[in-house]
């Protein structure tokens, strides 16, 4: 397995391998710290010339990055190089058996609802609260302790703040920066900034 990245969250991804007991060898990708070539006692690909002597047919990766955009990039950048993508899903968390998909990454503590759709690339991360019925689209962001109610709807490469609540139904755009802690009580349009309590968009991105 690569994980792709070699900082905070990829460490978070290593605890959910370990806690797994992942059979495979692991190893991190870091092309822009050129000190780094050990992770924890994991060693780190330097550059694309490592990563074909490693892996030189396919190889699958995750993202061990949060920021959306970035998750995006690196995502088409090792696909191409003939990765795919594979999912981490902790077993510590409680998902329904009714997800639609599983092509995301669900960390320690998180629940997930009954038909609830995730899209590709995304990642919910450590506490946060999926309900029933909930979509989310691609390589979206849903940070610790966020809270969405049942049938809310978020869009492609958005970010979602460390507790906060989206009511049931609304409907989030593509690329929205909800604030941590906001209350979004209504719907967002894309390429928007809310933040407070109840949200309010202050920015358009």
């Amino acid at each position: 397995m690569l994980v792709i990245g070699a900082g905070g969250h990829a460490l978070e991804i290593l605890d959910v391998l370990l806690q797994d007991n992942y059979p495979h060898p692991i190893y991190f990708y870091d092309d822009i710290t050129p000190s780094l070539t050990s992770f924890r006692g994991f060693p780190v690909v330097k550059n694309e010339t490592m990563l074909k002597e490693i892996y030189p047919a396919n190889f699958f990766f995750v993202l061990g990055i949060g920021n959306p955009i970035h998750r995006k990039n690196m995502y088409e950048k090792f696909k191409s190089l003939g990765g795919d993508l594979s999912s981490v899903i902790s077993n510590k968390s409680v998902h329904s058996s009714q997800l639609i998909n599983k092509e995301f990454d669900l960390m320690n503590l998180c629940y997930l609802g009954p038909e609830t759709n995730i899209g590709k690339g995304t990642l919910i991360n450590t506490g946060a609260q999926i309900h029933h019925e909930v979509e989310i689209g691609e390589f979206t962001e849903i940070s610790p302790r966020a809270l969405l109610l049942g049938k809310v709807k978020v869009g492609n490469l958005c970010s979602l703040g460390g507790n906060c609540t989206i009511l049931p139904k609304i409907r989030i755009g593509n690329n929205v920066i909800v604030g941590a802690g906001t209350v979004v009580t209504s719907d967002v349009p894309d390429n928007k900034l809310i933040v407070g309590v109840p949200g309010k968009i202050i920015k358009s991105l």
